[in-house]
């Protein structure tokens, strides 16, 4: 694992490596193994030592992330009940959930869940992620009785556009019209796709409006609803070293292994 500080808020991201998605445009340095090995002990001490002496106090709020969190459910639940004075969230593509693991993580303290749906469509779902999307949207419902849920998606041309991010907005609405929804503008490294413009992000949220109340045009490693002008965070090394980075510093660090040039060939 490794953790970073937010420059906007008391909040700290801690994100796990390792990740059972193979997603075609996955930019993420912790999709495989990454970092350095720690105990939830030494995790927690380095939160809490990084956090008192950025802020000057401990941490208001704490983002778990990856890679995928869920992974490994002992080191996750025990990390999550330590981390009881903060406001947990849990980012995940919910597919290794199930009603017991949900009501498990609840109890041990998250107050919120961000779930990552790729596409609606299953044929889509599979072909971007390599795993069929049932599951989620079942565990989807399930989070949603039983703690706060934030769904996130990315525009992503030629696969996931205006009609398919339409039709997660109805499956949403269906379940609860309130639940906030996030479309994250797609950020292509590999060649696969492209970035989206501004109109059809634009298109894409007004569709979605129609069905939901709280719809926000963000970035994946945003949580605030708004755009902000800093562009940096601090990472936190496993010495309790910190380094003001930006997302020109996070794409010139290679994870081993490149991904392959691949053009979209949208699923019928």
């Amino acid at each position: 694992p490794f953790i970073t500080l937010s420059e906007i808020g008391c909040r700290v991201w801690i994100t796990l490596s390792g990740c059972n998605f193979k997603c075609r445009g996955c930019f993420s340095n912790a999709r495989k193994p990454t970092g350095k090995h720690l105990t939830v002990e030494e995790l927690v001490k380095l939160i809490k030592n990084s956090s008192q002496r950025y802020y000057g106090k401990l941490p208001e709020e704490i983002i778990i992330t990856g890679g995928e969190p869920i992974l490994d459910k002992e080191y996750l639940l025990r990390l999550i009940s330590k981390l009881n004075f903060a406001y947990i969230i849990l980012e995940t593509n919910a597919y290794l959930l199930d009603k017991e693991y949900i009501k498990e993580l609840v109890e041990a303290g998250v107050k919120e869940f961000m779930v990552d749906l790729k596409a609606l469509n299953d044929k889509k779902h599979e072909w971007y992620t390599g795993f069929s999307n049932k599951k989620i949207l079942k565990n989807i419902k399930t989070i949603q009785e039983n703690a706060k849920l934030v769904i996130k998606t990315l525009y992503i041309p030629g696969l996931v556009e205006e009609d398919e991010i339409g039709d997660i907005a109805k499956f949403i609405a269906a379940i609860n019209p309130k639940i906030e929804y996030r479309i994250n503008d797609f950020k292509t490294r590999h060649g696969l796709s492209r970035d989206p413009t501004i109109n059809e992000m634009e298109k894409a949220y007004k569709l979605a409006k129609k069905h939901l109340r709280n719809v926000v045009i963000s970035r994946s490693c945003r949580r605030e609803s708004k755009p902000l002008k800093k562009k940096t965070w601090i990472t936190v090394f496993p010495d309790g070293t910190f380094k003001r980075r930006s997302t020109k510093d996070y794409h010139l660090i290679r994870r081993s292994g490149q991904l392959s040039q691949e053009t979209i060939q949208k699923p019928q």
